[in-house]
């Protein structure tokens, strides 16, 4: 088996290589780069992208930062998120916000986060960070702009104390019907207090077969709280087994079957 340092010495063997090279389609280098990240020849893989970087292959700056990051050198992979961000790659500004956050540098986190607001995982994430920073304003206005867009703005502007229970409802059931099943647990919650239950144990009952884990566990507190214990027990039984510690945890409370 090669060592890393044999890795390292067939990567600048390649380095050598490439700069004999000269290409009028540089993506090729970006191409060839993404296959040997999938033979699994990350270390091969990185002349690759430097060259396809050097010849102005913007994605390539965003791939090599995941390659760094995936390999645990974090300050080479914000460097390089950090670059991709500021090329207008949001992936790589949403990563960028990700380890900045991580850090505890929020200011840095926003700057990034507010660049990455097109992917749907990005404006809950912008609203809680801009919460650190005593904008609650900002972060509530986040939120109410991407309600159509973000299931899980979607999710906590359901929750606020303030929207009504009917309007939460309508703006979770449009992301329910277009696929997004992760809003099932809320939406049942929102429809046991409108007293419909038995909407709320049709939904859940959906989600879990679709594969919701957590819509299986609260399904099981659904029939604990109806008097079906041992329906409940099957369900976060199922769960647990899933690697849900709220079902581990119901079982270990209300016994096992």
């Amino acid at each position: 088996m090669a060592s890393e340092h044999d890795d390292m010495d067939a990567a600048e063997d390649i380095r050598v290589a490439l700069g004999r090279v000269s290409s009028e389609h540089p993506e090729e280098f970006f191409n060839i780069a993404n296959d040997l990240r999938a033979l699994g020849c990350d270390a091969a893989a990185v002349p690759f992208y430097e060259k396809a970087i050097a010849a102005g292959v913007v994605e390539a700056v965003y791939n090599l930062a995941l390659l760094h990051h995936e390999c645990g050198d974090v300050d080479r992979a914000r460097q390089g998120f950090v670059t991709a961000s500021e090329h207008g790659d949001a992936k790589g500004a949403f990563m960028a916000a990700q380890i900045f956050e991580a850090c505890g540098e929020h200011q840095a986190a926003a700057l990034h986060y507010a660049r990455a607001l097109e992917l749907p995982e990005t404006p809950v994430r912008l609203a809680r960070v801009l919460r650190l920073l005593g904008m609650s304003a900002d972060a509530d206005r986040i939120i109410d702009e991407s309600v159509g867009t973000s299931w899980e703005s979607a999710v906590e502007y359901a929750l606020r104390e303030s929207t009504p229970t009917y309007e939460g409802l309508e703006i979770l059931d449009r992301h329910w019907t277009a696929g997004e099943h992760h809003v099932a647990v809320t939406m049942a919650l929102l429809l046991g207090e409108a007293e419909r239950t038995d909407d709320a144990e049709a939904l859940l009952l959906v989600a879990a077969e679709l594969g919701d884990v957590h819509a299986l566990t609260n399904l099981g507190s659904l029939w604990c709280d109806n008097g079906d214990l041992e329906a409940a027990r099957r369900a976060w039984h199922r769960a647990a087994q899933r690697g849900d510690e709220l079902a581990a945890n119901l079982l270990d409370r209300h016994g096992h079957s």
